[in-house]
């Protein structure tokens, strides 16, 4: 998937671009990364989605590869945004007086098919039904309705620009949380600590997600559920 996303390699030529192997790296991928100026993690395996970042970003830290000025991207390895747009979301993140920004995601690449990728901090009960239920979740925000930038509660890790300094006040993720909840927990600490979060329409990019959380046969639907309970219990 990496190695066919040629927007990745486009991007890398303007930007740095760090990828986080989670088992050992294929020879294909070692030799694709370092033949395109990508920088590859290839070792602390089996680690959970939220640990990952923040091992990606205490690398960036600790090799003086990032500064207090620029910007951490974390963005999933199913994601495809072109680097004109990644360029545009810049601009705007300069401009707008936020710490944390997301974009318009769809589920195709013609982007006829919106994904509910934000939303309201969740009830108690919410993320049960919507895991239930195939329509829209209630929590989650008509997109059809926002066409400028708008001040959010939570928007997916999947795709989500921090502020250097944001998410490093914030200690980056919880990485308690293996796998799902571990954006809404970031979020919600965001604004416990007065951090903005702006979600940009104008601003496209693919996000072919599995919601393999969706099986309640599954380790996922595990994870999911462990998370879950930890957000809203705090344990």
């Amino acid at each position: 998937m990496l190695i066919n996303n040629k927007e990745i390699t486009n991007i890398a030529k303007k930007f740095t671009v760090v990828i986080k192997s989670n088992t050992k790296a294929t020879i294909e991928l070692k030799e694709h990364c370092k033949k395109n100026n990508i920088q590859l993690l290839d070792a602390s395996y089996n680690l959970g989605f939220g640990a990952n970042n923040n091992y990606v970003f205490s690398y960036l830290k600790n090799t003086k590869k990032i500064k207090d000025s620029d910007y951490f991207l974390v963005i999933n390895p199913d994601v495809t945004i072109k680097k004109e747009q990644l360029e545009n979301l810049l601009n705007h993140a300069l401009e707008l007086d936020a710490e944390i920004f997301t974009v318009n995601l769809f589920r195709d690449l013609e982007w006829t098919i919106p994904e509910s990728s934000i939303k309201r901090f969740p009830t108690l009960l919410g993320p049960v039904k919507g895991l239930l239920q195939s329509k829209r979740r209630n929590d989650a925000y008509d997109k059809k309705n926002i066409i400028k930038p708008t001040v959010i509660d939570w928007a997916a890790g999947s795709f989500l620009l921090f502020k250097k300094t944001a998410y490093e006040t914030l200690k980056g993720f919880d990485d308690k949380f293996f796998m799902y909840f571990e954006d809404v927990d970031i979020c919600r600490r965001a604004k416990i600590n007065q951090m903005k979060i702006i979600y940009l329409p104008e601003i496209k990019a693919t996000h072919k997600g599995a919601f393999n959380n969706r099986n309640i046969f599954s380790r996922h639907f595990l994870w999911y559920l462990k998370s879950y309970l930890i957000y809203h219990t705090g344990i």
